[in-house]
């Protein structure tokens, strides 16, 4: 070792040798076999995984170095997911769900013009079925994103004046209302159905962890004199189907990006 330290002529490289060699840059006391306190300049290749025969792999461009764990060597990998700043949001998971049975039962008017966010599910709302879905929250710090999208179908019977169909959907998350837009549709003709696309769109923020159901419901409010459906078509329309007007429900989950300190 003495003859090897007067080779690199390293006024600050200092040897502990008390049962394993230790070599210390810019400190008398190093606590690891090579202990560098200050910047460190690399002209080179990095290279891990090396033996005594062997330099270890340099990694390939866009590569990034990660730790496989204390004693292991690290690995040099590729990154699928852009790098995140602290106190940005990292989208976590994305829900879809689509169905083309929809609701065809809203034959009454309820005559109730508003609801609000934070009512709870009542039987004068109708579901989507399929469009129900559970949605996992690990962090309270994120934000929600609800796109609801459904084809609307009227018509207006024989002897009947056509008008419009004033109706609501929403999205409930554990049967309370979260998200809600109101809308309506105008039929032209007698018994000439029309079709209509509702949109839903609507974000959350800072949802309590957990698990929580996501449901899709609506209400007709006015117009009670026309068949009416969501997510499909009204019954006896042939011009259209319930592959055509069928509904979708998309939800983004994003959490914050919050890097902490690992404590010693």
């Amino acid at each position: 070792m003495k003859r090897y330290m007067q080779k690199l002529h390293l006024p600050f490289l200092l040897i502990s040798s008390l049962s394993i060699a230790q070599v210390g840059i810019g400190t008398s006391s190093p606590i690891s076999k090579l202990d560098v306190n200050g910047e460190v300049v690399l002209r080179g290749s990095l290279r891990v995984g090396g033996t005594d025969t062997t330099k270890g792999k340099a990694g390939e461009k866009d590569q990034v170095l990660v730790s496989q764990g204390v004693g292991n060597s690290p690995t040099w990998k590729y990154v699928n997911v852009p790098f995140m700043e602290n106190g940005q949001y990292k989208l976590i998971n994305t829900y879809v769900a689509d169905n083309s049975t929809g609701i065809r039962t809203l034959t009454a008017a309820d005559g109730v013009a508003l609801s609000n966010i934070g009512d709870a599910y009542t039987t004068t709302w109708a579901k989507i079925a399929g469009l129900k879905t559970s949605m996992e929250i690990q962090s309270t710090e994120n934000k929600i994103t609800y796109q609801l999208q459904a084809g609307i179908e009227a018509n207006t019977p024989t002897g009947t004046a056509v008008g419009e169909v004033k109706f609501l959907c929403g999205i409930f998350k554990n049967d309370k209302l979260v998200a809600l837009r109101p809308d309506k549709i105008t039929t032209i003709d007698e018994a000439t159905p029309i079709q209509y696309i509702y949109t839903l769109n609507y974000t959350e923020e800072n949802v309590t962890k957990g698990t929580h159901i996501i449901e899709v419901a609506c209400r007709r409010i006015e117009g009670a004199g026309h068949t009416f459906a969501i997510g499909t078509n009204t019954t006896g329309s042939t011009n259209s189907n319930g592959f055509a007007l069928k509904s979708f429900l998309k939800i983004d989950l994003a959490e914050l990006v919050t890097f902490k300190t690992e404590k010693k």
